[in-house]
């Protein structure tokens, strides 16, 4: 394995040569960054990052079962109460990596931003990207004033988010601008359950066999109710019990579920640019866009929790792509072609995800042969999984990348290149954490303790690796192998 240095940023390169369909060695990418246009004939295209699966949760909602945890791990995690403060660190190292001299041109965010599709979470999100103070609870602290911690290690706390990098705020360089694509926890509740509305606008989520007369487990969700089953607070953060009968709690208007419209509505209020961040129509628009976020690179943000037919107590977790959309998305690949565009791919769920048996109007095999047709389409980006995975697809990469709430706790950066002697693009990523300590400091990192207590409750969660294997049933590593977390390749394109 190699090592080369980015302004002072350690790359470990899994892969350092090119490789054609003959197997050949290509170029490599230069030990030097530069804006600029490279000795050997690379050009820098565009520098993004990719976040995903970042599970902003409001652990004490009683439209949450976490006592089913004992079924499926992902209905309570140990770390859950540290999610915003995940995000944030993220955020403060892409501001650092940008404010060190490697401009960001945008960032990605490929869904399951919120855990429970709920308005509070969404507002914790987008208050961690637009720099607000977030107070990560929705309900009472009951805790003794002896027993809670310091302010610094106590993830109860209101604290001020730094904000994805603005212009005067941050520094002089340019702003960073950000892009989203919807996930299933943003579309259903838990990521599982369609949510219901009733005739008086009150949503809820029936349960399976909610027949049920409720006495120790839940029969629907109902994030405005003031009882639940086994929720967790402050004061008894879990592991919580399977049954246990309902108890009061304090109801919170803020907890309603939001709807897609709701949704995209609020990706127009926020002070992070562009308005929308994707979306192009504020009312009555569709959830799937086209941007160009730099000159001469098109990204496609589609919505892969469009199932044709959801029924109120099914499961809907894995990908459906609309008849609509894969027409939208060969009219604008046929319009990049024209255009000579380099094309990035997003959708929440990885191309394996992709089930017809949802209404996918296309699946795996067909969705691959379609972005493969296109010799201009580079990359397609997804979450979902909760890990690192970068997949030739024989044409383009699939690059999967893992949850900042999971571990490894990363983000990825992605640079693409071009050969000025034959066209093709060359593609360069590595991952980074929350916690990395080679970049200079832009401004005070209060909670950086309380992160390292996040990563290390995390390690320690016996639980993990089942949890993975509900994202991921292979239950290979989540933080991939060095191929899958740092490399520089060419897409092979063979006949």
């Amino acid at each position: 394995m190699r090592r080369r240095e980015f302004l002072g940023l350690s790359c470990r390169l899994g892969i350092v040569t090119l490789l054609g369909c003959n197997g050949e060695e290509g170029l490599l990418l230069p030990p030097r960054e530069s804006e600029a246009e490279q000795p050997n004939g690379l050009t820098l295209l565009t520098r993004l990052v990719h976040v995903t699966d970042t599970h902003i949760v409001d652990e004490e909602s009683p439209a949450r079962f976490a006592g089913a945890h004992v079924i499926t791990r992902s209905a309570w995690r140990p770390y859950e109460s540290y999610s915003t403060q995940l995000l944030d660190g993220i955020i403060r190292t892409v501001n650092r990596i940008h404010a060190a001299g490697r401009t960001i041109d945008f960032l990605l965010h490929t869904g399951d931003a919120c855990d429970n599709v709920q308005s509070n979470e969404l507002a914790w999100f987008l208050g961690v990207m637009d720099g607000a103070v977030i107070d990560p609870r929705s309900g009472p602290d009951e805790r003794a004033a002896d027993a809670r911690p310091v302010p610094a290690l106590d993830p109860h706390t209101p604290f001020p988010a730094q904000g994805l990098y603005q212009r005067g705020r941050h520094g002089e360089r340019a702003l960073i601008p950000w892009y989203f694509v919807p996930g299933n926890h943003d579309e259903h509740s838990l990521g599982v359950f369609p949510i219901c509305e009733s005739p008086d606008g009150q949503r809820t989520v029936p349960l399976p066999l909610d027949g049920r007369p409720g006495l120790v487990l839940p029969v629907r969700l109902d994030p405005s109710a003031s009882f639940a089953y086994g929720n967790v607070t402050p004061a008894e953060p879990g592991p919580p019990c399977l049954f246990v009968p309902p108890r009061a709690v304090e109801p919170n208007p803020e907890r309603a579920f939001f709807s897609r419209p709701e949704l995209i509505r609020a990706l127009f209020t926020t002070t992070t640019e562009p308005a929308g961040h994707g979306f192009e129509q504020l009312e009555g628009g569709p959830s799937w866009y086209s941007a160009r976020p730099v000159p001469g690179v098109r990204l496609i943000g589609l919505d892969t929790t469009d199932a044709a037919i959801e029924l109120p107590g099914g499961i809907y977790f894995e990908g459906a792509l609309s008849r609509s959309q894969l027409t939208f998305l060969q009219t604008e690949l046929e319009a990049a072609r024209e255009l000579d565009e380099i094309v990035i791919v997003a959708t929440h769920h990885p191309s394996a995800a992709f089930m017809p048996l949802l209404g996918s109007a296309a699946g795996p095999v067909e969705f691959r042969d379609l972005l493969r047709s296109y010799p201009n389409v580079v990359l397609h980006l997804a979450g979902h999984r909760h890990r690192n995975r970068v997949t030739d697809r024989l044409g383009y990469l699939e690059i999967e990348t893992c949850s900042t709430l999971d571990l490894p706790q990363e983000g990825r950066l992605i640079e693409l290149w071009r050969n000025a002697a034959d066209g093709n693009v060359v593609v360069a990523y590595e991952m980074f954490s929350h916690l990395d300590d080679a970049l200079p400091a832009l401004g005070n990192d209060p909670l950086r303790a309380l992160r390292e207590e996040a990563r290390s409750i995390a390690r320690a969660d016996k639980n993990a690796t089942a949890r993975q294997k509900r994202f991921d049933p292979s239950g290979e590593d989540p933080a991939g192998t060095p191929r899958d977390r740092d490399g520089v390749l060419l897409p092979r394109r063979c006949p």
